[in-house]
């Protein structure tokens, strides 16, 4: 009995591999899942696909590794596919990273569609569209947390007198301003850029031609592709460049971090957001309520940004051992740059449409001794007593006052005088007037005027470089955009070129 003629066959999924050639029963189910990939995984990284494809095809045919004239025809059939919809029809195919080559042997038989895959691996498909798919998902994040800062500033500038007390361990501990705390809250996200920024210019070098690690005995030019896809430089050795993951580690730690800087301020608005602070209050848009309890406004989208860095870190955690292991592996990731992009233009409206209740920050530095800390600096200054003297005098006076019910408003210099003479032996005599002035928060922010102080002029100062520093990332972040669209219309360019002598 004759044998199935298999030149030609395309099969499911892994296409080339046809029982009866190296192999004597098709693939499992299972097989073909694991090296082509499930629908949702294969669906980001189509583009890149299709963009090596071309790439790949008028590389060889520059290099004449195929005749132009087969190299026109495999081009002419991509452009027809595109008229159609490329995406639906890779992705129908079933065929994953070779659903352009499929497609090709399909249309064009495998006489002109099997010479695509000329000095390319599978490997090469996946490093390249890893790389490719990965710079698109750093973009997207690095524009998304430039609308992060630039919401953050824009609510400091209207805050620079809106007193405060700042908290350590949930405690009182000194008066600050609204304005100081974006501004804190800011400058991480400029660290956050620098680490995208390094992880894209890492990611963005190409690895096409790598082969399975040893390259190939044909003549490709790898700057070439490297050119027309738009990637800065080349992967040199490419047993690095086809086995090297660690862009996809470092990228994905950029996120986590970034989702980790953000934990710090909306765990700050979950708890100011409360119901016993009141400094600040969510717009409705982003909040929910209860079934039961029809008092209650639940921040549902605060929750949604905070959880996106428990999120991420178990993620790195997973990628990090799979990295390590022996085969090597590295699942998806990209839908957690997705994630990231999601909490950023999530959290950059909830900051733009946040009401902040002023009177309740300032009603709350006067409760306490948010103050205490300034008041033994005044008697240092105008006492000349050691720090440590003016210090512990100033902690008695704050166990008097609450043994006592008093609030810092009700103490005068005889009152100070009681925990002076407990600890020093003597009356000081800072005298009234001077206490009243030091128990103002709103002059205990101006005196802070040291650099990266709480003093409104300094805290404008900052704000101010830090729009400068955001001016030039979205110059940075426009120039990467750029260089990709000039790359995708150089690759159109050479390939209208080809159709053009063929």
């Amino acid at each position: 009995m004759a044998k199935p003629n298999l030149y030609g066959k395309v099969s499911a999924g892994e296409f080339y591999r046809k029982a009866g050639a190296r192999l004597t029963e098709e693939a499992d189910a299972s097989q073909r899942l694991h090296k082509v990939g499930t629908p949702e995984r294969i669906a980001p990284l189509l583009k890149a696909y299709h963009m090596f494809d071309k790439a790949h095809v008028v590389m060889l045919a520059e290099e004449t590794l195929i005749p132009m004239e087969d190299a026109a025809t495999i081009l002419r059939a991509i452009r027809a596919m595109e008229a159609e919809g490329w995406e639906r029809l890779r992705a129908e195919g079933g065929h994953g990273l070779f659903s352009g080559e499929a497609y090709l042997i399909e249309k064009l038989g495998e006489e002109i569609g099997g010479k695509i895959h000329l000095g390319r691996s599978s490997g090469d498909l996946n490093s390249v569209s890893a790389r490719i798919g990965l710079r698109e998902k750093l973009l997207g994040v690095m524009e998304a947390e430039l609308k992060t800062r630039e919401a953050y500033l824009n609510l400091a500038e209207q805050h620079l007198e809106t007193v405060l007390p700042t908290y350590t361990m949930l405690q009182q501990a000194q008066i600050g301003t609204f304005a100081h705390y974006l501004v804190a809250w800011t400058l991480p996200l400029e660290r956050d850029f620098l680490r995208l920024k390094g992880a894209y210019e890492r990611t963005n070098v190409s690895s096409a031609g790598a082969g399975i690690g040893t390259g190939s005995d044909f003549p490709l030019n790898r700057e070439r592709t490297a050119e027309l896809l738009g990637f800065d430089g080349v992967c040199e050795n490419v047993r690095d460049a086809n086995a090297g993951r660690d862009f996809i580690l470092e990228a994905l730690s950029a996120i986590t971090i970034l989702t980790v800087n953000l934990g710090w301020a909306t765990d700050t608005i979950f708890l100011f957001a409360s119901n016993e602070f009141n400094f600040v209050e969510m717009a409705d848009r982003y909040c929910g309520t209860s079934s039961i309890m029809p008092q209650k406004k639940n921040p549902h989208s605060l929750m949604a940004v905070s959880e996106t860095a428990s999120q991420l870190s178990g993620a790195l955690s997973t990628t990090l051992m799979n990295a390590r292991s022996i085969s090597g592996s590295v699942k998806p990731v990209l839908q957690h740059f997705d994630a990231t992009v999601d909490a950023l233009n999530l959290w950059a409206g909830i900051i733009s449409t946040l009401n902040v209740n002023k009177d309740a920050m300032r009603e709350k530095t006067l409760e306490f001794w948010a103050l205490a800390t300034d008041l033994a600096g005044a008697m240092v200054r105008e006492k000349n007593l050691p720090w440590r003297t003016a210090h512990q005098i100033t902690a008695i006076l704050v166990r008097i006052a609450l043994t006592q019910g008093k609030k810092p408003a009700e103490i005068d210099s005889a009152f100070l005088d009681l925990a002076a003479r407990e600890y020093l032996g003597r009356p000081i005599d800072l005298g009234d007037e001077t206490i009243r002035q030091v128990l103002d928060p709103l002059r205990a922010v101006k005196a802070r005027t040291l650099m990266g102080g709480t003093a409104p002029s300094e805290v404008q100062r900052q704000i101010h470089r830090c729009y400068e520093v955001l001016r030039k990332h979205k110059e940075a972040l426009q120039r990467m955009m750029r260089s990709l669209e000039e790359a995708e219309t150089k690759l159109e360019n050479a390939i209208d070129a080809i159709l053009g002598e063929a």
